[in-house]
C-alpha cells in the first residue's frame, strides 16, 4: 500500500510538471501567434500604401521609411516563425 501511494505521488508530480510545461509552451505559442498577426497586418498596410500607385507622389524619404518598416517586420516574422 505504501509503495502504491509513493508511486501515485510521483505520478502526480510528473503530471503537474508536464502540465506546467505544456502551459508555458502554449503561452509562448499564443504570444508568437499574436506577433505573427501583428506582422502580417503591418506588411499588409505597407504593401497597400506602395501598391496604390502613390509611389510616384511619395517622397523618397517616405519610401525608404516604408521599405525599412517592411524589412524590419519581415525579419521579426521570420524570428517568430523559427520559435
Amino acid at each position: 500500500m505504501h509503495t502504491d501511494l509513493k508511486s501515485l505521488r510521483d505520478q502526480a508530480r510528473d503530471l503537474q510538471l508536464g502540465i506546467e510545461s505544456v502551459s508555458a509552451e502554449m503561452e509562448a505559442y499564443e504570444n508568437n501567434i499574436a506577433g505573427i498577426q501583428e506582422c502580417a497586418l503591418t506588411l499588409q498596410k505597407c504593401i497597400r500604401i506602395i501598391g496604390n500607385n502613390r509611389v510616384a507622389a511619395m517622397a523618397a524619404k517616405d519610401q525608404r521609411k516604408i521599405m525599412a518598416q517592411m524589412e524590419d517586420t519581415a525579419n521579426e516574422l521570420v524570428e517568430l516563425l523559427k520559435r
